[in-house]
């Protein structure tokens, strides 16, 4: 079951995710959401996502400020800060211009320390694609069949 979470009321808290619970899809919100529970796909955010102790998020993560004190396994990228807390644990690959590691936390993976974000704009993205290596990418759009 693949579902949309939206959330954008004016209270600090958007929402939460319980122990016991389950959720696979993408999850959007404003201020602050808490996973106490179990979390797959994708999560975007300017707010903060905390994950607490029995937590789990797999996916990518790209948000203003993360907190771990669960388990996150996949792709982080935030704005401002991340945060992987004495009982927490992060697989994967972290971007971030803040990366706080307390005693006790673990984190196995690639980390890269940056202001602004690792990822070119999509338009960038799909021009080196289109461009094989050694080639150089036509300065026209224009498509000539032959």
């Amino acid at each position: 079951m693949s579902k949309t979470l939206r959330t954008g009321s004016s209270g600090e808290l958007n929402g939460f995710l319980d122990a016991g619970c389950e959720v696979h899809g993408e999850l959007r919100f404003e201020n602050t959401f808490r996973v106490h529970g179990r979390f797959k796909g994708t999560v975007e955010s300017e707010g903060q996502l905390i994950i607490g102790e029995g937590g789990v998020v797999e996916g990518v993560v790209a948000v203003g400020e993360l907190h771990v004190s669960g388990r996150l396994e996949g792709r982080v990228e935030t704005t401002r800060r991340t945060e992987i807390g004495a009982k927490g644990r992060v697989e994967g690959e972290i971007n971030a211009p803040v990366l706080v590691i307390e005693s006790g936390a673990f984190f196995q993976g690639q980390c890269t320390m940056q202001s602004k974000p690792s990822r070119p704009p999509a338009s960038a993205e799909s021009a080196m694609v289109e461009a094989a290596p050694g080639e150089s990418k036509p300065e026209t759009d224009e498509h000539v069949a032959h």
